[in-house]
């Protein structure tokens, strides 16, 4: 810029020699070879080589653009490009350049390095002071300086990246503990809820089971029907005993015996399925209870109070039920045990 202004003052000068009067003669024209003289030099100082190292840089980024010019006004050279990303991570890569500049203008041309890679156009304008570059998101401004710079410029870009990817780290470590955090919360609520299902669910089956019990605990129809069959038998039995021996009579009650013993074991079969299933059932809630919630460390559960006095119903139940189902299996055992008796007699008989 100095040079310029050095330019522009010569110029004036001339200017003001052109007004002498002709008269001068040679004095005028030594003048008017001055003024020319300082015009070139003005042209020489605005249309100036481009060939050196320029760079551009931001916050984030940083890149150097090293040209070649060529006689023609031909360029080459390179642009290496430092990218500090919001990752942490750093983008870097070099595009081959060549283009053209009249000393005002430029047009650059940026490949990279590899099969079927896509030029990048650019155009721009130069200066005293460096090369402004149009890009489709905005200008970029190269300005005269050198590798080691550029270098420095990136050597704090990934010094940064360093710093940011720790806060990353420890962002995400935080993050995962804060998760971790939340599954645990999360799966606790989901723990207690599904306790509290379970209790509901035990408990719903108590009230059921025990209701069933205090519905149907009459064994009335049980003892009469072995009451009916034993009676019949040992009248059978005593008209046999009667009956002359070898009749046809005496043959016909001793058949009629056995079919009495036979009607008998077929109707304690249900009976003895429903023995079966008692002691199953009540093996198996007496195992609900001891695994449910409420019975192992989970007594604050809401729905334990409820199951509480289920079980108190369940246990006035299970008394009822244990009672008939002795019961049952001892009059079953005596009453097989006494047709058995009665036939085997009526049989010595025939």
């Amino acid at each position: 810029m100095a040079a310029m202004a050095w330019a522009a003052a010569t110029a004036a000068q001339a200017d003001l020699a052109l007004e002498w009067p002709r008269t001068q003669g040679g004095e005028a024209m030594i003048v008017i070879r001055a003024g020319g003289l300082a015009a070139l030099m003005l042209l020489a100082a605005c249309a100036h080589s481009v060939s050196g190292a320029y760079v551009a840089q931001g916050q984030k980024f940083v890149e150097l653009l090293q040209l070649t010019e060529g006689k023609d006004g031909q360029l080459l050279g390179t642009l290496n490009h430092t990218l500090l990303k919001p990752n942490g991570t750093i983008e870097q890569f070099t595009l081959n350049i060549s283009g053209t500049t009249d000393g005002h203008s430029i047009t650059l041309v940026g490949k990279a390095n590899e099969p079927f890679a896509i030029p990048n156009n650019m155009s721009g304008t130069v200066d005293m002071s460096g090369i402004t570059v149009l890009q489709p998101n905005g200008m970029e401004r190269f300005i005269p300086s050198s590798v080691n710079a550029y270098q420095a410029v990136a050597q704090q870009l990934s010094q940064q990246a360093g710093v940011m990817q720790k806060q990353n780290a420890e962002q995400q470590q935080m993050a995962q503990e804060q998760k971790q955090i939340v599954d645990a919360e999360n799966a606790r609520q989901a723990a207690i809820t599904n306790a509290n299902q379970r209790v509901i669910s035990l408990t719903d089956a108590l009230n059921n089971y025990a209701a069933m019990i205090q519905a149907k605990h009459d064994l009335a129809p049980f003892h009469s029907a072995h009451e009916r069959i034993l009676a019949a038998a040992q009248h059978d039995l005593e008209i046999e005993q009667s009956s002359p021996r070898g009749s046809v009579q005496r043959g016909q009650v001793d058949v009629r015996i056995n079919q009495l013993g036979v009607q008998l074991t077929q109707f304690d079969i249900p009976w003895r399925q429903v023995l079966e299933r008692g002691h199953t059932h009540l093996s198996q809630f007496d195992a609900a209870i001891a695994k449910s919630p409420c019975h192992n460390g989970q007594d604050q559960l809401r729905a334990c109070g409820q199951q509480r006095q289920a079980e108190k119903n369940y246990q006035a139940a299970k008394a009822i039920l244990v009672r008939e189902l002795s019961d049952v299996e001892t009059s079953l055992k005596q009453d097989a045990d006494e047709m058995s008796r009665i036939t085997k007699q009526a049989d010595s008989q025939e």
